[in-house]
């Protein structure tokens, strides 16, 4: 008696297609299946063409087939269920198959046979296959699931700029993605073995790399470190590197995975930012320095005088401050600084001239040189050149090399048209003390004064680094 399989349900929508030319076996094989599997669905086919119609619209779970059809031989049936349905069972259910037929048939992957005279094991042969087949889905399943897991994790690589390793401790065997690889300056197509990996680090990070290493291996830590690796370019790069051992069921290490990421533009930004924080901290103090200096030296004689000369010089400080601000303390731009000095002291009718190259002024010079500009165009106000209609004002620059040392900064100052000058004056004053301080003291310069009759002449002479210029074909450059 034939017992329902114990994973048949009613309603199971089980589909079987059945290539039989006995309308009498087709009823006993039914009424078989129908027992074992309530609720399943079977197609009957007698011929060829009806059979191989069946295949292409597919939507069956097993095939059955007698051996031997009138025109057409079971293992015809069975290669068009290999081509047209590779992955769904296949049993021969036939009065005329032999062992050795049989055994064949199993060879050219039939999934097994059961002879018409022993239908009972029909339902046996049905389960195996079921169970079989559903056994294939659920791997097939899992592997596309798996493939489209690591795609997206590639993608999600990809995306992060992380590359992907892992490292055989059994052969000392590294596996590394094209990223990876790009981590440290090679191609995808390149060899990389663990001993260039270690190799490619810098000689300085190589025990702290290693120390990492050895405490991920013996002690199963995680593995996270940051160093720096040299390209076979001779480049130096920054990699932060992580990943977590791989151990068997007693604990010993087999290996290590991780991830790898280029950090080179971070740590170039926060080593930036390191240097813009001292040196923001050191020239706030140095203007903090300078503005005290003001308040003590600066004479009036009645308090508005007092006011306006401090807020002047220390509108100077602030001008440079903001230029080297907005260009990220690299530096400020001499005609720029210029500009920005000389503008609150001219007029409609003032005539001005520059004439240089193109130089940056480094941020440790910038405030001094521009307290120093203050300080001329504050005193051609008030008795130079910029105290008449008629007075005029040229500023040449050039840029000399030195025999030693970095190149020079020559600046002249040349007032015209102003009062007359008989004689030089009688005293220093503050503004020549701040000439002092800023040129000689604070930027290891030179500055000279000659009171000609024509005006105010100022020459100045200041040490650049050899970063801070752009060479011109005429040093003197063309007059504005």
């Amino acid at each position: 008696m034939t017992e329902p399989l114990e994973d048949a349900t009613p309603g199971d929508h089980f589909r079987l297609l059945h290539l039989e030319d006995s309308p009498l076996d087709a009823e006993l094989i039914a009424a078989c299946v129908s027992r074992a599997l309530p609720g399943c669905t079977i197609r009957l086919v007698a011929t060829r063409a009806d059979y191989v119609a069946a295949l292409r619209e597919g939507g069956f779970d097993i095939i059955l087939a007698d051996f031997v059809v009138p025109g057409f031989d079971g293992m015809a049936a069975l290669a068009l269920a290999r081509e047209l349905a590779p992955d769904r069972p296949f049993i021969f259910v036939s009065g005329t198959l032999g062992e050795e037929e049989a055994v064949e048939a199993v060879k050219q992957g039939a999934t097994d046979y059961v002879v018409k005279q022993r239908l009972i094991r029909l339902p046996v042969a049905i389960a195996r296959a079921r169970a079989e087949m559903r056994a294939r889905d659920g791997q097939r399943s899992a592997m596309a699931a798996l493939r489209e897991s690591e795609a997206r994790l590639r993608l999600a690589l990809e995306a992060g700029r992380l590359g992907s390793w892992e490292l055989d401790l059994r052969g000392m065997v590294l596996q590394a993605s094209k990223t990876c690889l790009a981590n440290f300056g090679r191609g995808p197509e390149d060899d990389f073995t663990y001993d260039d990996l270690c190799r490619s680090v810098h000689p300085k990070d190589q025990a702290r790399m290693r120390e990492a290493v050895g405490r991920s291996v013996n002690d199963g830590a995680d593995y996270d470190i940051e160093y720096r690796v040299v390209w076979p370019d001779s480049t130096v790069h920054w990699v932060h590197v992580s990943g977590r051992p791989i151990q068997a069921p007693d604990g010993t290490a087999l290996g290590m995975a991780g991830v790898s990421l280029d950090i080179t533009d971070r740590k170039t930004a926060e080593e930036r930012q390191a240097l813009l924080s001292r040196e923001v901290d050191h020239r706030a103090k140095n203007a903090l320095a300078v503005v005290q200096a003001t308040l003590r030296l600066t004479k009036a004689a009645a308090v508005p005088e007092y006011v306006r000369t401090v807020e002047g010089r220390v509108a100077a400080l602030a001008r440079a401050q903001t230029m080297l601000a907005e260009g990220r303390w690299r530096g400020a731009d001499l005609r720029a600084l210029l500009e920005g000095e000389l503008a609150p002291f001219l007029h409609a009718g003032t005539r001005l001239a520059f004439g240089g190259p193109r130089v940056m002024v480094p941020a440790a010079a910038a405030q001094p040189l521009a307290m120093a500009l203050h300080e001329l165009a504050t005193n051609a106000m008030k008795y130079g050149a910029l105290s008449t209609e008629a007075g005029g004002l040229a500023v040449s620059w050039r840029v000399e090399p030195a025999e030693h040392g970095p190149p020079m900064l020559l600046l002249r100052w040349m007032e015209t048209g102003g009062p007359a000058i008989l004689r030089p004056p009688a005293r220093k004053g503050f503004g020549g003390r701040v000439l002092d301080g800023t040129i000689r003291s604070q930027l290891g310069g030179q500055v000279t004064l000659a009171w000609q009759p024509t005006g105010l002449v100022c020459e100045i002479a200041v040490p650049l680094g050899s970063e801070s210029l752009e060479q011109a074909a005429n040093p003197w450059g063309d007059a504005a």
